[in-house]
């Protein structure tokens, strides 16, 4: 096998097992959703300066708290679970159920909490966060079930309300509440997504028996938008919250072979050819990581 085939193997088996062994290293990433959580209010006098807001849909409370105000999150049998110094410092107790709940946006259906967790323990705190400023998956703005819910009819096409929900807060000691409601948005009719597909597939099929040239110039473009695509979602997300690793980790194997295709061809080396349709193989498999954004109304990050 000559050596543009193995690199072209390589980046085959690239996309296949990078997102696999990228899979575990994060929490729960969001993705493209149906669910829509909005803050309305923040309640308690002490709270006015505190900005907090919804991101990814659903799946992540943020909070920002100003320098000089302390703020404590408590998790949800009442325990200690986020402090917000004066400082900016963000800490975490690891004690809490909630911090390992957490983990997964359906909660103990999808993590096992350790026995080191109890709501009644002296807390051990971690710092996770500094300036003041954190994100983390709470189960109280969003629905607990991957299953549609009962009042929701997906047959209308109009936002449903699903839940109204409160997060419970201590503003410098003082109580106060982050309320919020949760919607159900319906997305494009199925049938748009099978003729973006469709649309999609024809032009790779025409841009690719057109020629080589135009092939080139259409794969390179294709890599820039997915890698700068990634990267903006990936930068846009908070601290705390994760971010699909498949989103950077595929355009950069598409960029790799890219930049081997290159150099072969300025020394006009034939098989210089060979990586070019590997290099747009990353980016498939990167569109359809993506893919749910076709049907689903609500992506994460501002693209």
């Amino acid at each position: 096998m000559t050596v543009p085939r193995r690199l072209a193997l390589v980046a085959v088996l690239a996309c296949a097992v990078l997102p696999l062994l990228a899979g575990p290293a994060v929490a729960d990433p969001a993705g493209p959703t149906h669910y829509r959580s909005t803050v309305t209010a923040v309640d308690g006098e002490v709270a006015s300066d505190l900005d907090v807001e919804v991101v990814g849909g659903d799946s992540y409370l943020v909070l920002r708290a100003p320098e000089g105000v302390e703020v404590e999150v408590p998790g949800y049998d009442g325990e200690p679970y986020l402090r917000f110094g004066a400082d900016g410092t963000v800490e975490v107790n690891t004690r809490s159920p909630a911090r390992w709940l957490n983990d997964a946006r359906f909660g103990a259906a999808d993590v096992e909490v350790p026995p080191l967790a109890d709501a009644e323990a002296v807390p051990r705190w971690e710092t996770v966060a500094d300036g003041g400023v954190y994100s983390w998956h709470d189960h109280r703005v969003h629905f607990m079930s991957p299953s549609l819910p009962p009042a929701v009819d997906p047959s209308v096409r109009e936002p449903q309300p699903v839940l109204d929900w409160t997060v419970p807060i201590f503003v410098d000691g003082e109580p106060a509440a982050i309320a919020g409601e949760l919607h159900w948005v319906p997305g494009p009719h199925g049938a748009w997504a099978v003729l973006a597909g469709a649309v999609a597939l024809g032009v790779g099929v025409l841009t690719g028996l057109t020629g080589r040239r135009l092939s080139v110039v259409a794969t390179v473009v294709a890599v820039i938008v997915a890698a700068a695509s990634g990267a903006v979602v990936t930068a846009s997300m908070p601290t705390g919250a994760d971010v699909e690793p498949a989103l950077v980790v595929l355009p950069a194997v598409s960029v790799l072979v890219l930049a081997v295709a290159s150099i072969l061809h300025r020394r006009r080396d034939a098989r210089s050819r060979w990586l070019v349709p590997a290099a747009g193989v990353p980016v498939l498999a990167w569109g359809l990581v993506q893919a749910g954004a076709l049907w689903r109304p609500i992506v994460p990050g501002p693209l």
